[in-house]
């Protein structure tokens, strides 16, 4: 087991619960995101993963695919993909609310509902690269109102979050994070809570590397060649997304513009 299988055990002695969440946009879910999730049940540091499609994003225009459909098709990929009792849910946090939660603010709400749980939150590799500062993420100012200056909207929140809550790194390809004697894992100089996905001896990562944005474009081609528009054949993206999902990109015609 990975270097976090003595608090797996304790955990589970102690009858708590540990979930990781998965945030992303999922526009739309892939193989590859379910792979990751598998990964992470199977190395044992996490007892469930969530899936949480995040909610509106006004500060990234090209995500036009509403809340609600993205976690659909999460929720159909968890449920045609694994079986009932595979540790895997989607979550609809946040599709309720009017613009998706911050980290910190997400994994505080977690908590609140669910106390007897210990919450961690998964990051690929790829965020711990030159230019990524978790310390200096933020979370929306509850005490700011109308009138207040704009640059008080939000507040920095991540020392909070790097001293609350762990983090599960996935490794991306192609994004590195360096090693030295001093920090054998790369990670302690991002804080103290964060852990590298580690397999079960015997046991090597299946990594993907799939981007969401590939399938869009895929779709968005088929769309454009009338044949295929007619019949809705989007073959160029059977294999990479769950056939429910496919079904669900083709029956709302999903990402023809």
């Amino acid at each position: 087991m990975g270097d976090m299988s003595g608090p797996v055990a304790k955990r589970r002695r102690e009858g708590r619960k540990r979930v990781a969440i998965y945030g992303g946009a999922f526009d739309p879910v892939t193989n590859s995101h379910l792979t990751c999730a598998s990964e992470i049940v199977h190395s044992g540091q996490a007892d469930e993963v969530w899936l949480v499609p995040c909610g509106k994003r006004p500060d990234k225009p090209k995500l036009k695919t509403p809340p609600m459909d993205r976690y659909v098709m999460c929720q159909i990929a968890v449920n045609t993909m694994f079986s009932p009792e595979f540790p895997i849910k989607a979550s609809d946090i946040e599709c309720f609310e009017p613009e998706a939660l911050f980290t910190y603010d997400l994994l505080c709400n977690m908590r609140e509902k669910h106390p007897d749980v210990d919450f961690c939150f998964v990051i690929g590799s790829d965020w711990l690269q030159s230019g990524t500062n978790i310390s200096s993420w933020q979370s929306k100012n509850q005490n700011w109102k109308l009138g207040d200056p704009e640059d008080q909207k939000n507040v920095v929140t991540g020392h909070k979050l790097l001293d609350e809550f762990d983090f599960l790194v996935v490794p991306r390809p192609g994004y590195v994070v360096e090693r030295n004697p001093e920090d054998p894992t790369g990670l302690q100089k991002f804080g103290p809570r964060l852990q590298w996905l580690a397999m079960p001896d015997a046991m090597t990562f299946i990594e993907g590397n799939l981007s969401s944005t590939e399938i869009r474009k895929r779709t968005e081609q088929s769309y454009r060649v009338r044949e295929a528009a007619e019949h809705r054949s989007l073959e160029t993206i059977e294999g990479l997304v769950p056939p429910g999902v496919l079904a669900y990109i083709r029956r709302a015609h999903l990402y023809s513009a």
